[in-house]
């Protein structure tokens, strides 16, 4: 096993999609989860082809989902079970305790979809066949997940007896996702030495029932991907999904107006009323896009979903939104337009500016763990990942880096602070941290301190209160 260091990363999402069980509602599910990956690192930290199969499979079952204790081996970056607890299940995910680097970027996984390691979730390290008292802590449970557990043949006997330990003497079950690499490789004999059964899912049936062709999804594990299930969907509904997977094999044809139009109308469609904060100074693309959905307003989802559907249809006179027969196709790799809130990320290296950025917390704790230096570096335009935290309103990663002694006053190549960016974007929580620590009232070159730019009455008496 390779505990490799970091070398270059990107971001994965995978969106689910589905239609509401609740009476009266038309919005539909919805959940996106992002996968942080570090691609030229050890084989846990990016994910494989059998961990989107697993979470699509969870996404079919998720109303039975919630309140169950869940319990996944060998991680890596956990996308199924952090799906399950984003659909409310109580969720332990595990991962080798010897590769505590990859416990680390598991936990990293967690924040990165608003799930707080330890307090969300449990995120521990297990060695696989060795039952000490943590492990028998873990039990009961109702559901285990593994997706490729089953790599190695050496440890398949260590997989198969942690199964049959946290199954026996309950009604848990053992759902495992795993790729067929050699005919020779069987597990036949384990499971009649550990007195366990199994027995394969028909996913063929599945896929039909919900329109997700489990095949394709595996074919473009290297792109983000949309999965939605397809069986109680509405007409407009169909057409929509239809619509936005059109709109990839046509991106490069539109302009940035076109494209802004249409990301607006997207993010009304499935999520409603803008509901999230203006993006910082720096986020110039964030902030375009914000405000193409905030423009909006309390348009409905049945009319920016119609909305959708025509402007696709006007922008490509090809486009159709009629039956072509044959296999469904409601699910497509969606664009960065549409999904990625920093895109910059995507085949970049991950920086200590990324990780404050993107409010990754633990990341940001370890990475200046292992090189100090980092507290004072800063960018091409003189910031330092303070500023970055500050902007965004990272608040995890802001902590972390004030418990690391990162400078509060730092000054960027216009001798504004953190201060200035976190008043000048009216970020409440992230003022008060940098107060509590100790941030000062300083000018920049403009001879503005950040009580100057303050327009908002919160954040003027929290300035003044703290500043007498």
């Amino acid at each position: 096993m390779s505990d490799g260091r970091s070398v270059s990363g990107q971001l994965k999402k995978f969106v689910f999609r589905g239609k509401s069980s609740s009476n009266g509602d038309t919005r539909g599910e919805y959940l996106e989860i992002v996968i942080p990956e570090l691609l030229s690192a050890g084989y846990s930290f990016y994910t494989w082809p059998s961990a989107p199969l697993l979470a699509w499979y969870l996404w079919t079952q998720r109303r039975h989902l919630r309140g169950l204790r869940v319990l996944e081996l060998g991680c890596g970056t956990g996308l199924p079970g952090i799906l399950a607890a984003k659909c409310g299940a109580h969720v332990t995910l595990t991962d080798s305790v010897a590769l505590p680097r990859s416990l680390r970027h598991l936990s990293a996984c967690c924040e990165a979809n608003g799930l707080v390691p330890n307090r969300d979730v449990q995120v521990l390290g297990l060695a696989w066949g060795l039952f000490l008292t943590d492990v028998h802590n873990l039990r009961p449970v109702d559901l285990l997940l593994a997706s490729d557990c089953f790599y190695e043949p050496t440890q398949f006997e260590e997989v198969l007896s942690t199964v049959a330990y946290f199954l026996d003497g309950t009604d848990a079950r053992f759902l495992c996702a795993y790729q067929e690499r050699s005919a020779d490789w069987s597990i036949e004999a384990l499971l009649k030495k550990w007195g366990l059964r199994g027995a394969l899912l028909d996913l063929d049936s599945l896929s039909e029932s919900t329109g997700v062709d489990y095949r394709a999804l595996i074919a473009l594990l290297n792109s983000d991907s949309d999965f939605s299930d397809d069986d109680q969907l509405s007409p407009l509904d169909k057409s929509f999904n239809k619509a936005s997977g059109h709109v990839r094999k046509i991106t490069s044809k539109l302009d940035n107006n076109q494209l802004l139009e249409l990301y607006g109308l997207y993010k009304q469609s499935t999520e409603g009323i803008c509901n999230t904060p203006k993006p910082g100074w720096l986020d110039g693309k964030g902030r375009r896009k914000w405000e193409a959905w905030r423009t909006l307003g309390d348009m409905s989802f049945e009319e920016a979903k119609q909305k959708y559907v025509d402007l696709v249809q006007k922008l490509d006179q090809d486009f159709s939104i009629a039956s072509q027969g044959g296999p469904k196709e409601s699910w497509a790799a969606v664009s960065s337009l549409r999904y990625s809130p920093e895109p910059a990320l995507v085949h970049n290296e991950l920086t200590i500016f990324d990780a404050a950025r993107e409010n990754m917390g633990e990341v940001v704790a370890q990475m200046l763990s292992e090189n100090p230096e980092l507290k004072n570096m800063k960018d091409d335009n003189g910031l330092t990942a303070i500023h970055w935290a500050s902007d965004r309103d990272a608040t995890y990663a802001l902590t972390e880096l004030i418990k690391a002694g990162c400078n509060v006053n730092a000054l960027d190549d216009v001798d504004q602070t953190a201060l200035h960016y976190a008043v000048a974007c009216d970020h409440i929580k992230s003022i008060q941290i940098l107060v509590d620590a100790g941030a000062d009232l300083l000018k920049d070159n403009e001879d503005c301190t950040p009580l100057d730019l303050a327009d908002n009455d919160e954040v003027r008496a929290i300035l003044n209160s703290a500043f007498k």
